[in-house]
């Protein structure tokens, strides 16, 4: 397991900053709804997402020894939970946009959406070989 990790963090190394810095945020606003899990069973499910996502992503880098296919974890985990968290969460008559809840529960559903986005690149620039 330490063999493989190193080898995650090898190909992670090399990545531009800016992406270091984007996955360091993804983190934060992944961890910010333990602010929430005594009130909100969507922070709950978030976190049980983030908790899932690593070894998720583990199963796919032992298969595929790609630290870009990582995001296949993303699609399995974080996808249903966007479209959870659109279709339960803020089309609640209580939720409201304007609050501490609110912004967090935005910020996420826009970085999650964001990282979809990338993750779909990457998947698709390695079966096209390009990566």
């Amino acid at each position: 397991m330490n063999d493989m990790m190193n080898q995650v963090n090898e190909q992670m190394a090399v990545l531009p900053l800016w992406i270091h810095y984007w996955m360091n945020w993804m983190v934060l606003i992944f961890l910010l709804p333990v602010l929430f899990v005594w009130k909100s069973k969507a922070a709950r499910y978030v976190l049980v997402a983030l908790i899932l996502t690593m070894p998720l992503g583990m199963l796919v880098f032992y298969f595929t020894n790609n630290a870009h296919l990582l995001g296949i974890a993303h699609l399995i985990l974080w996808a249903p939970l966007l479209f959870g968290l659109i279709k339960y969460e803020i089309k609640r008559t209580d939720f409201k946009f304007a609050s501490v809840y609110g912004i967090w529960l935005a910020l996420l559903m826009a970085t999650i959406s964001i990282s979809l986005v990338f993750d779909i690149r990457d998947i698709a620039m390695i079966a096209l070989g390009h990566k």
